[in-house]
């Protein structure tokens, strides 16, 4: 592995009423420095037909770059029920920011999410 990227490791939790089901479940970190605009993804993670459930704990890991310092990176997680990619009801997403320091490996984090 290059010396400049580094591993972002944790668990998507998912809450008491979450679905029993399969879905797609995508992990991103983005750039979330500006808040004029969109934020630019950095990288993500996708599985698909990963089963959930109430109270789930699901592992996630991230082969990210290093960031220059100053940066603010943040994690956003989408359970997606159907597949596409689309936000629908049924689904569950992040709804707190989870920040990730702009460089070295981090481990542990946890990403709750919530039922849309």
């Amino acid at each position: 592995m290059a010396a400049d990227v580094r591993r972002i490791r944790g668990f998507v939790v998912l809450p008491p009423d979450a679905p029993v089901t399969t879905a797609r479940i995508a992990v991103e970190l983005r750039d979330v420095t500006y808040a004029d605009g969109a934020a630019p993804l950095v990288t993500e993670t996708v599985a698909i037909g990963v089963a959930i459930e109430p109270g789930a704990r699901i592992p996630f890991d991230l082969a990210a770059p290093e960031s220059p310092a100053g940066t603010a990176l943040g994690l956003a997680c989408q359970i997606d029920r159907a597949g596409d990619g689309v936000l629908r009801t049924g689904d569950l997403v992040s709804t707190q920011a989870i920040p990730v320091p702009p460089h070295g490996s981090v481990s542990d984090v946890i990403i709750p999410v919530r039922l849309v």
